[in-house]
């Protein structure tokens, strides 16, 4: 078969129509992006400064339950009335800060008076009894001693009287009468000296039992003195140990009777974090996570814990969760102050996350509008969460680490397929 061949011009009439054919296709295709772009809807358009915009990060991922809560102490004290009495006046209001010797309030009662009083005579009267009783008993042993002293002169000149008969008896100078006569007076009087130490010793014996028991009748009135001079310094009710009032119960005028309530004061020290954490959230806490107690909303002030407690029931629509706190804390730290803590549940280690969006769930499906063209424009996609922090999510799909998204309220925009930044 013969070849056939094109001639030369034919082949550039050919060219330059396809060129002019391509040019037109570019050109129709402008025109109809051009036109969509006219046409079809651009959406609305916000105000970059009313929108809050977080960049999806990739790392470690802290799970965090976060709660409300206030402080409260550990054990609060409650001061009764010791004795009975009349509330004469009441010296302090909630929320006053005591130390131990602050008076509470002031009581009054007649009775505990006079019986201070009485009490006081019958301790002097026992001393004074006491006081008279030893000194007859000193007179008298002192009386005997000499009794004893002269006795035993007497015994002892007989003795000698004795010895000096018995040569002259003898020799029949002195009768035989006289000198046995001689002889039983000195052995007389030898067992006078005898008999009378014997009486001593007895005497002394009761002197020390006449003393013991009069020191314990003293000792008794001694006792019941400082029992009444006690019922007398209870009238005056004093907060016992340093911390802050938090109900006052008893008034002016009332009639408290052994053990009437007066006030409730709790430490300033020893005190808890109580949380109020969202049932949904407090199957994650345990007792021994560590938690961060926040004093302010702006977080200046933070306080590390420990959990001690998870209530095993819901109470108002929420688990109480306690927090035990350090010994030293900040200043300003004091019962019944609000404060938001910070429980760290688990820790992920790699994975994508996010600042938490508003209405966002764990383990839950939403849409969120993701910044494109250099964050110009805003489109919805469909995101999957997982675990929740206190401020972050954890991303699950539908985002990637770099991607920006608006964390804010979409509610003026929800379901616009796209949304214009200005």
């Amino acid at each position: 078969m013969p070849d056939f061949q094109i001639p030369a011009d034919v082949q550039r009439r050919n060219r330059r129509k396809r060129q002019v054919a391509w040019v037109g296709i570019a050109a129709l295709c402008v025109v109809v992006v051009a036109a969509l772009v006219v046409l079809l809807p651009s959406g609305p358009s916000v105000a970059r400064d009313s929108l809050v915009i977080a960049r999806v990060r990739q790392g470690v991922f802290r799970v965090r339950v976060q709660a409300p809560g206030v402080l409260r102490p550990r054990g609060e004290r409650f001061v009764t009335a010791s004795v009975p009495g009349t509330v004469a006046r009441v010296e302090v209001r909630p929320g006053d800060s005591v130390a131990p010797r602050t008076v509470l309030v002031r009581l009054v009662d007649p009775h505990l008076d006079s019986a201070m009083i009485s009490a006081r005579s019958d301790l002097a009267d026992a001393r004074a009894t006491l006081a008279s009783t030893a000194a007859m008993l000193d007179n008298t042993r002192l009386s005997m001693e000499a009794e004893l002293a002269t006795a035993r002169d007497a015994a002892e000149a007989a003795s000698l009287r004795a010895r000096a008969e018995r040569g002259l008896a003898a020799e029949h100078v002195v009768a035989q009468l006289d000198y046995r006569k001689t002889v039983l007076d000195a052995t007389t009087a030898r067992e006078q000296v005898g008999l009378t130490e014997q009486r001593i010793a007895a005497f002394a014996r009761n002197q020390v039992a006449q003393i013991a028991a009069q020191r314990a009748r003293v000792a008794a009135f001694q006792a019941a003195f400082a029992e009444a001079q006690a019922n007398v310094a209870a009238l005056t009710v004093t907060a016992g140990e340093a911390g802050v009032v938090q109900s006052v119960a008893a008034h002016p005028g009332q009639t408290l009777a052994l053990g009437g309530a007066i006030a409730r004061i709790a430490s300033l020290t020893d005190l808890k974090a109580a949380l109020d954490v969202a049932p949904s959230e407090a199957g994650e806490v345990v007792a021994g996570q560590t938690a961060s107690i926040r004093l302010n909303d702006e977080g200046e002030s933070r306080i590390a814990g420990i959990v001690s407690r998870v209530s095993p029931s819901v109470e108002k629509g929420s688990v109480r969760v306690d927090v035990k706190l350090p010994a030293r804390l900040p200043p300003g730290t004091r019962p019944d102050l609000a404060v938001l803590g910070d429980i760290d549940v688990t820790t992920i280690a790699r994975t994508i996350f996010v600042a938490r969006p508003v209405d966002a769930r764990p383990d839950s499906s939403a849409r969120v509008y993701k910044l494109i063209d250099g964050g110009r424009r805003a489109i919805p996609v469909a995101v999957r969460f997982g675990a929740t922090s206190a401020n972050a999510i954890q991303v699950l799909s539908g985002l990637a680490p770099g991607d920006r998204i608006i964390v804010s309220d979409t509610g003026d925009f929800a379901g616009k397929a796209m949304v214009r930044i200005r």
